[in-house]
């Protein structure tokens, strides 16, 4: 019984570990791309353009991240219960 918690507890924490690499990604390239546009030799409107949908893009893919994690989570929970 105690090896099996100690598996499970380790492999949540395997997960926890790749979910925070991935949100470190997601940061850094948010980061990255904001001082891309910041130092851009741009018009300010093309500049703003380029944010706006640059923010739309990222907006996108951090709730589909969320929807992702939040399934996997549900997921984990139902396998636990077993």
């Amino acid at each position: 019984m105690w090896l099996a918690f100690s598996s499970a507890k380790r492999e949540a924490r395997t997960k926890m570990k790749a979910s925070d690499f991935l949100a470190g990604v997601l940061v850094g390239s948010l980061i990255g791309a904001a001082l891309g546009l910041l130092f851009a030799p741009e018009a300010g409107e093309e500049t703003r353009e380029r944010v706006a949908e640059q923010a739309r893009k990222l907006k996108e893919a951090a709730v589909e991240r969320g929807r992702t994690l939040l399934r996997r989570g549900e997921e984990e929970e139902e396998e636990a219960e077993e």
